[in-house]
């Protein structure tokens, strides 16, 4: 079991596939440049998602986490974006995306990808991002927000901050101004970007790490030159969240639930209580501090495939013998997620992930053809699912969250 507050070293250069740890990284937090513009206590901020009169006012508005960066087949030249490391097709049988091993950049991946999500409900998608003209960044501009399917659907950047603002111990902001410039030009004037009250959201990937007690000089020229923009921390993990964490921003949220809850208590109920009381800590802190809060839920998690140390976790409670595929996810949402949306961030909820197959947080459907086994292709054939059960799970997760999303 890692030490789940000490974060490690980023590698350099960055990759996708070389993102630190989940429990070690408090992913993409809503946190607003401008020093605080959010709407009066009570007051609901406003989203521009396309359909919304459609669904219970109560109910969230849901976004997820959306990683860009696939390539088409095994390659040792791309080592790092391969399919080969994911989890899933280590299984045996394999268990393969219903879209099989696709890239990021073929149309017709997109063009399924956004009937996914909208049959699941979905609103948006935050969009990994490591930086001007890095592959991500082509794939999301070129292909993605081009895409004429892409219209009717919000998209947000998320900065990958360990891609972007170098090591833990010695970071480096110098990038972090002419950043904001190229997203202002290339992303926050699309017509399909992600606005909260008219203005363009940022997530921000591990901002409990680069910019807490530290980088204030960063964030004020931000503000200075961009102030319009609304920033979204990934700031919340574990208990004892403090208000002036969550001062800089305009919303503070997650990104690694499985390091505050699975991690430590693997995937039982006592998990799922204590990630509710995490975020019901967070909310309270955030709000006293003029910010709002969202909440996150992730499916399970296993990235036992492209690194050691860290115990994955079905998709199940393991402490309920009658429970089933994706109860793990249902007790999440509806006893940690909902009770916890926050009218000052418009209600919304986030999912890591859509497809972040390295790390198994994906909704992204299987093919649904393998029988649920219990084996992978190590040595011993339990290295990887350590004996536990994973079933080849097809749409389950797409409709588990539009029950959430249209709930009445």
């Amino acid at each position: 079991m890692r030490a789940l507050m000490q974060p490690v070293q980023p590698q350099a250069p960055p990759a996708p596939l070389k993102r630190l740890p989940l429990a070690l990284l408090a992913f993409s937090l809503l946190v607003a440049i401008p020093s605080k513009a959010l709407a009066d206590p009570g007051q609901r901020a406003t989203v521009n998602v396309a359909h919304r009169a459609a669904r219970s006012p109560t109910a969230p508005i849901i976004g997820a986490y959306y990683y860009p960066w696939y390539g088409p087949s095994p390659t040792e030249s791309d080592d790092d974006h391969q399919w080969r490391h994911v989890f899933r097709c280590r299984l045996q049988p394999p268990q393969k995306p219903l879209l099989a091993c696709y890239s990021s950049s073929d149309s017709a991946v997109i063009q399924q990808h956004l009937q996914q999500s909208r049959r699941a409900g979905l609103s948006f998608w935050a969009v990994s991002w490591w930086g001007p003209d890095s592959p991500t960044d082509q794939t999301f501009r070129r292909d993605v927000l081009a895409h004429p399917d892409a219209k009717d659907f919000r998209f947000a950047v998320l900065y990958e901050s360990t891609g972007r603002l170098g090591s833990f111990d010695a970071p480096d902001y110098s990038r972090w101004t002419s950043d904001l410039a190229y997203l202002a030009e290339h992303y926050f004037t699309q017509p399909n970007y992600l606005k909260i009250n008219d203005r363009p959201v940022l997530f921000v990937y591990l901002t409990r790490v680069y910019f807490r007690q530290r980088g204030a000089a960063a964030l004020e020229e931000g503000r200075r030159r961009f102030g319009s923009v609304y920033l979204v921390g990934d700031d919340v993990f574990g208990p004892d969240y403090q208000p002036a964490w969550a001062r800089p921003f305009g919303a503070v949220t997650v990104y690694d639930v499985y390091g505050q809850s699975m991690a430590i208590h693997g995937a039982t109920s006592k998990a799922v209580a204590a990630l509710a009381k995490n975020y019901s800590a967070a909310r309270h802190a955030a709000n006293s501090a003029a910010a709002a809060f969202i909440p996150t839920v992730a499916p399970g998690y296993n990235d036992s495939a492209v690194r050691n140390g860290h115990d994955g976790v079905p998709r199940y409670l393991v402490d309920d013998p009658n429970s089933r595929e994706g109860d793990l996810f249902r007790a999440a949402i509806q006893q940690a997620a909902l009770p916890n949306l926050d009218d000052r961030a418009g209600r919304l909820m986030m999912v890591t992930s859509f497809n972040e197959w390295y790390e198994d947080t994906q909704i992204e459907p299987t093919s649904g053809a393998a029988p649920p086994t219990t084996a992978d292709d190590s040595p011993s054939g339990r290295a990887m699912t350590l004996g536990f059960r994973y079933e080849d799970y097809g749409n389950l997760y797409l409709d588990i969250l539009r029950e959430t999303a249209f709930a009445p």
